[in-house]
C-alpha cells in the first residue's frame, strides 16, 4: 500500500511537512537506502501538494544528505539520517534530536523566566547581538553568526536566573555550540533564523513570558528541522 499524507497548510509551511513526511517514511523503511523514490508526479500526489513544493523539498532533503537527486533517473534514498545528524551521532554519545529536545525544554523555559530579570540593559545587549547575527547572516558568514546565535542564547539562559538550568546547560556547552552551526547547512533557510530571533527577542522586550517561551519553542523546533532532525512537540 503506497502511503499517503494530507498535509495541514495551517501550522506550518508545506514545504516544510513534506520535507518531515518523506524523511519520516525513509525512516519508517518505506523507501530504504539505495531504492528510489515514486515519481515526482505520484510523490505529489501521495502527499497532496503541488510539483513545485515538492521539488523544493526534495532539494532540501538533499541538501541534508539524505537523497540524491540524478538528472532523468529519479531520486535515491542515499542515508535514512541528515549528514549533520549523522555526523552527530558517531561523535557524541546522545542523539542530535536528543539534544534539541534538551534545548526546547530547558532554553524555552528559560525565555519564560527571563522576563522576571530583564532590565533595560539587558535588552540593548541582546539588540546589539540580534544586529551583529542578521549582519553575519546576511554576509553568509556562518561561523560568526553561529557564535553570536550562541551568544544570544547563552545571555537568555543566564537571565532565567534559575541555577540547576544554567549548569546543565553550561555542562554541554561544546554540544550547544556545535549545535548553533548545524541550521545553517541549508543557506537558503538562513534567513529563518533571524526572523525567529526577532520572535524572541520582541516578547522579551515586551516582558511577555509566555509568548517569549513559544517564539523559542518554535525556534528551536525550525533550527533542529534545518539540520534534519523532527520531533513532536507538546503544542503540536
Amino acid at each position: 500500500m503506497k502511503p499517503q499524507a494530507k498535509l495541514n497548510r495551517s501550522t506550518s509551511q508545506v514545504t516544510e511537512q513534506a520535507v518531515e513526511t518523506i524523511h519520516n517514511w525513509i525512516q519508517q523503511g518505506l523507501y530504504p537506502v539505495n531504492t528510489t523514490l515514486p515519481a515526482q508526479r505520484e510523490l505529489a500526489v501521495q502527499l497532496g501538494i503541488s510539483r513545485a513544493s515538492l521539488r523544493e523539498a526534495l532539494m532540501r532533503l538533499s541538501a541534508l544528505g539524505v537523497v540524491q537527486i540524478k538528472a532523468g533517473k529519479g531520486v535515491y534514498v542515499i542515508s535514512q539520517q541528515s549528514q549533520p545528524a549523522e555526523q552527530w551521532n558517531v561523535q557524541n554519545h546522545i542523539s542530535l534530536k536528543d539534544f534539541y529536545q534538551l534545548r526546547y525544554i530547558l532554553e524555552s523555559f528559560s525565555a519564560f523566566l527571563a522576563c522576571d530579570y530583564l532590565t533595560d540593559q539587558d535588552i540593548i545587549v541582546l539588540k546589539q547581538n540580534f544586529q551583529n547575527l542578521s549582519i553575519a547572516i546576511t554576509a553568509k558568514n556562518w561561523q560568526e553568526a553561529a557564535s553570536h546565535d550562541f551568544n544570544f542564547h547563552k545571555y537568555i539562559i543566564e537571565l532565567s536566573h534559575n541555577q540547576s538550568i544554567i549548569q546543565a546547560l553550561q555542562q554541554q556547552t561544546k554540544w550547544l555550540q556545535q549545535s548553533q552551526i548545524l541550521p545553517f547547512i541549508q543557506p537558503n533557510l538562513a534567513h529563518k533564523t533571524i526572523t525567529e530571533h526577532e520572535a524572541i527577542l520582541t516578547a522579551l522586550c515586551e516582558r511577555n513570558p509566555k509568548t517569549a517561551e513559544q517564539a523559542m519553542q518554535k525556534h528551536i523546533i525550525g533550527a533542529a528541522q534545518r539540520a534534519g532532525v523532527y520531533f513532536s512537540s507538546h503544542n503540536n
